[in-house]
């Protein structure tokens, strides 16, 4: 986690260096999580628990370049069975359980822009980079984890606009993927974010 606090002051810092420069803006967004896939069967529905912040550089008229970072929570609980794999514990049980996903993405993206300058301006963008995973299952007072890296792409698409001065609204929809590691499978999810950005 020293390593992870340690990267996030690292991005503010550059955030705020970048406030100063108009070809530069930075961000953040407020999301929301929907697992897909086996990350659905063990991590639950809709998640209300998200947020990220990033940076770009303008490169061209409609091109950027930056980073994303973010922290997004899945869970669920129930009274069923659950095979949990992880790199140094494995658990197979069926009974009452609390289930969490903790994914916190670290990429770099590039993005491309419709439109007009100062206008309403679609986009999509492909992020790559890497996700920290905590999986977590708590079955009365056991409590099984597995924390591990995962090379990951989270394709995007969304919708800058002028919000006044040199502030900008953001709304954005985020495929994650991260590829198995460390003994658990692919790791699967949506998120969408609504957000402000400043130039």
């Amino acid at each position: 986690m020293k390593t992870l606090a340690s990267i996030l002051v690292l991005v503010l810092v550059l955030g705020v260096d970048a406030y100063a420069q108009e070809d530069y803006f930075f961000g953040f967004e407020y999301n929301t999580v929907l697992p897909s896939g086996e990350t659905d069967d063990f991590g639950g529905g809709w998640s209300w628990r998200g947020g990220s912040f990033g940076g770009r550089k303008v490169v061209r008229d409609n091109t950027t370049v930056g980073f994303w970072v973010g922290w997004h929570v899945m869970n669920d609980e129930g009274d069923e069975y659950v095979g949990f794999r992880g790199e140094n514990n494995n658990l197979d049980v069926t009974g009452y359980q609390f289930r969490y996903v903790n994914s916190f993405p670290l990429m770099v993206n590039g993005h491309w822009y419709t439109g007009m300058t100062g206008d309403i301006r679609p986009f999509v963008g492909l992020n790559v980079g890497t996700y920290y995973i905590e999986r977590r299952v708590e079955f009365g007072m056991l409590v099984v984890d597995d924390d591990s890296w995962h090379f990951g792409l989270a394709p995007e698409a969304g919708i800058v606009f002028p919000l006044g001065w040199r502030a900008r609204g953001l709304l954005t929809a985020r495929w994650n993927w991260a590829a198995s590691a460390g003994g658990s499978g692919d790791i699967t999810y949506w998120n969408f974010g609504i957000g402000v950005a400043w130039m």
